[in-house]
């Protein structure tokens, strides 16, 4: 194995979950995720992103830096896959923060994040909003009902952007129009293709 560890990225209901669960049975590697439904600002946020925004990403930055070093820490020896890397809290905060308070946190973040090991592979999975609609109303969510479709097209821009520039880890892009059964056993397999070949590109796409 040419990974230590795994990450699946992407936007709000591109289905991170499933795949990370699937990779981590076919390689019998340990496997953890965000724990997001504990986070008492989540749904404040989506009723009043204005007045809860930094409190927000101020949670999940600590909440996820300690549970990566927890991670880190227990299961350093085996593959480790997850459902999420720590450049998502500055994807999430350029998105969702002024552009004051922003800076802010960008330099809270960049001494904080130094401290985190870098993941091996961060795998993104890229599709339409039309798509992530349809899934995250079928996962049922009930603060995430009401979510719009301009948020999710922003993000969908950031994620583009962020990954698609040079980066300290080796990154898949995967594009898709749409996210179903089948297409998720194609990404499945293109994955599984690319993890076991010693890529020469730190940046690397492909269109499904």
């Amino acid at each position: 194995m040419l990974y230590n560890s795994i990450c699946i990225e992407g936007n709000i209901g591109v289905g991170k979950t499933t795949l990370v669960k699937k990779l981590a049975k076919h390689y019998k590697a340990n496997s953890f995720f965000e724990e997001f439904n504990e986070n008492p600002w989540l749904p404040l946020f989506y009723k009043n992103p204005k007045d809860t925004a930094l409190a927000l990403e101020l949670s999940f930055l600590t909440d996820r830096c300690k549970q990566l070093l927890q991670m880190e820490k227990k299961h350093s020896s085996k593959l480790i896959v997850s459902d999420y890397c720590l450049d998502k809290c500055l994807l999430f905060a350029e998105a969702n923060l002024s552009k004051t308070d922003f800076e802010t946190y960008k330099k809270l973040y960049n001494r904080i994040s130094a401290t985190i090991k870098k993941t091996d592979l961060v795998i993104v999975l890229h599709t339409s909003v039309d798509s992530l609609i349809t899934n995250i109303k079928k996962r049922g969510r009930v603060y995430e009902q009401n979510i719009q479709p301009a948020y999710l097209k922003k993000l969908n821009r950031s994620y583009a952007g962020h990954f698609l520039r040079k980066n300290e880890y080796v990154v898949l892009n995967v594009f898709v129009e749409t996210i179903n059964d089948k297409v998720y056993k194609s990404i499945f397999n293109e994955i599984v293709s690319f993890i076991q070949i010693k890529p020469t590109l730190k940046i690397n796409s492909i269109k499904l």
